[in-house]
């Protein structure tokens, strides 16, 4: 009996690599090494390493919005090739609006406060504002990980235009009634 249990522990104690490394796999190193929030959008600087012979270089860097994160998220859900795989879900939109109001009250009432008080908010605001980006880039990050770590998204071409084209993918939101469509698309026979 110690002998079964000893050859199933060895069997066991094997390590497999998930993440494709170590024994020739390609593999894709996704990070977004810095962000940048202008008023009504967020700049991510996607950088990324691979031994993929599919891509033109080894290392690379591109600057992304949130619109192109969703065109990529878009592009995987509605091919029809993925149909039964779990697609990671798209970063929610960056939302620093209430981060800006409560900073632009503070700002309005600074006169009413002393300046420990004022500082002290001021202080709190900016680490909320700071925890909220450092979330939003955490969440897009993943997002990029978790689809350059299957083995069939890593080597889809929409990927890779996203990570290697250097100038803006020029995609737009889609409307209401695109959204709409693509739920309530029936054929007629």
């Amino acid at each position: 009996m110690d002998d079964v249990f000893e050859e199933t522990k060895a069997e066991r104690s094997e390590t497999v690599d998930l993440n494709g490394g170590g024994n020739g796999d390609d593999f894709l190193k996704i990070e977004i090494s810095d962000a940048l929030n202008e008023k009504d959008k967020v700049k991510f600087t996607v950088k990324t390493k691979t031994n993929m012979k599919n891509l033109s270089s080894s290392e690379f860097s591109t600057i992304r919005e949130h619109e192109e994160f969703i065109w990529l998220h878009d592009r995987f859900v509605e091919f029809e090739d993925y149909a039964g795989y779990i697609i990671p879900p798209a970063p929610p939109r960056p939302d620093f609006d209430s981060s800006r109001e409560k900073l632009q009250r503070l700002t309005e009432g600074e006169s009413s406060m002393t300046k420990e008080e004022y500082a002290k908010m001021k202080q709190e605001l900016e680490s909320e504002y700071l925890a909220l980006f450092k979330k939003t880039v955490q969440m897009h990050e993943v997002f990029l990980n978790r689809l350059s770590s299957h083995p069939i998204f890593k080597c889809d071409s929409n990927l890779k235009v996203f990570l290697e084209y250097n100038k803006n993918l020029n995609v737009r939101s889609k409307n209401t009634k695109e959204r709409l469509s693509f739920y309530c698309i029936q054929e007629i026979p």
